[in-house]
């Protein structure tokens, strides 16, 4: 074993810790390093299984074909990747919980991607298993040369011990990874930012502005007795999907699906406007509104039922914060705000539109509306003014019944 070559590769690791280089750019810069010591390396692959939603893991590869090269791609649950995973190295190590070696110069293993090496030119790989503490999720770091003969025996221990040294501080950017990741999807991206920041006691908060986007399905209770349970969480995540979709493009943050329904905050910002946000507040309900228009028809033509729902929108001053039991903690909006969203949408199916809106929201946004007069609102004091947009079609069919609406007889001149 060579000391001249480790003993470069501890002093860096140990200047590396407390960087907060993610987990793609600490691979980048080991496969640097190691390429300057000598280890001849072509290809590097880190392949991390991770926790979340919509994805199983992912992988980084690195190459110098020519020019450096590194990509990241993320896999996402699905039948393929299982049955990619079951015909690859990496099932092999976790198996084993050994180093797998394959010289691509003599006869190999019928795996894809050893074929798929040698092809290109390679001579020899090596998959080592991460020595993380967590060992329920997979995790392997391959090296891959295109020198003559392959690696020595050297390289290989030195780069197993290379491994393993590093395993750990992989496992801490990707523990970090999957903290951010499971707090965003749960209390979204501004609250979960918070949390890591150090608000987690209860009543840690503040005020704020915001807008209270407030929506709500028609004729639930009807669902619930009706329908199967796995068409319900269908339908339920099928319209979760497409209005919470629309709302965080434009700086929305789901604070809770309450049953059926579902409450969005979006701040209004220092550097930012009533206006600004209102406007793209409008945008995400029209497109929440269209892209529940197109999933109907596509329920209609399977016989499905349609989801029908209502929107409220309102502005103002909002306290934010953790409330609960001191073990059972929860980030919540609450204000005046909030409960004037949740009265406002419950109009919508008595005045026959899904979208209403406070007036005071509509004056902010720049766009034409329309009073849809005063109402007294549970819980709120005072009648507020609600405002609606204009509807096109019945806009449309307004000017039509105007033309057609015979002329006010008028009195004859010559007889006047």
């Amino acid at each position: 074993m060579r000391q001249e070559r480790l003993k470069p590769f501890v002093i860096w690791l140990a200047e590396l810790h407390g960087s907060g280089a993610d987990i793609d750019a600490l691979h980048q810069s080991l496969c640097r390093e190691l390429v300057k010591l000598g280890y001849g390396i072509w290809r590097s692959g880190l392949l991390l299984e991770t926790l979340d939603p919509e994805f199983s893991g992912g992988r980084t590869i690195w190459s110098r074909d020519g020019e450096e090269e590194l990509q990241v791609t993320l896999n996402p649950h699905s039948k393929d990747l299982s049955e990619t995973y079951a015909r690859s190295p990496l099932k092999i190590i976790d198996e084993t919980g050994r180093t797998l070696r394959a010289r691509l110069d003599a006869p190999i293993l019928a795996l894809p991607l050893f074929e798929e090496l040698r092809a290109e030119g390679a001579t020899d790989y090596m998959i080592v298993p991460l020595a993380f503490a967590e060992r329920r999720r997979s995790a392997g770091l391959s090296f891959t040369t295109d020198a003559p003969g392959g690696f020595t025996d050297e390289d290989v221990n030195e780069l197993e011990i290379i491994s393993k040294l590093i395993s750990a501080t992989f496992e801490v950017r990707l523990l970090r990874h999957i903290a951010i990741n499971l707090l965003e999807t749960y209390v979204g991206p501004q609250a979960g930012a918070s949390i890591l920041d150090g608000s987690v006691k209860r009543g840690d908060g503040g005020r704020m502005r915001a807008v209270i986007w407030y929506s709500d399905l028609r004729n639930f209770t009807r669902l619930t007795e009706t329908m199967e349970t796995s068409e319900l969480l269908d339908l339920l995540n099928e319209y979760f999907d497409i209005f919470g979709t629309a709302a965080t493009k434009r700086g929305g943050e789901v604070v809770q699906h309450i049953g059926d329904a579902i409450m969005i905050y979006f701040t209004v910002r220092d550097d930012s406007t009533d206006g600004m946000v209102t406007a793209g507040v409008i945008e995400a309900a029209e497109e929440a509104l269209a892209g529940l228009d197109a999933a109907n028809e596509a329920r209609r033509a399977r016989g499905a039922v349609e989801i029908k729902c209502g929107i409220g929108l309102d502005i103002g001053e909002v306290t934010h914060g953790n409330v609960g039991s001191v073990r059972r903690l929860s980030f919540n909006v609450v204000g005046p705000a909030v409960n004037r969203a949740s009265r406002i949408e419950t109009l919508t199916k008595a005045l026959g539109t899904p979208l209403l809106m406070s007036a005071d929201f509509a004056r902010t946004t720049g766009r034409p509306w329309l009073s849809a007069g005063w109402h007294a609102l549970k819980g709120v004091p005072d009648p507020v003014e609600i405002a609606r947009l204009p509807d096109p079609a019945r806009a449309a069919k307004e000017r039509v019944d105007e033309d057609r609406r015979p002329e006010p007889l008028r009195a004859d001149p010559l007889r006047s």
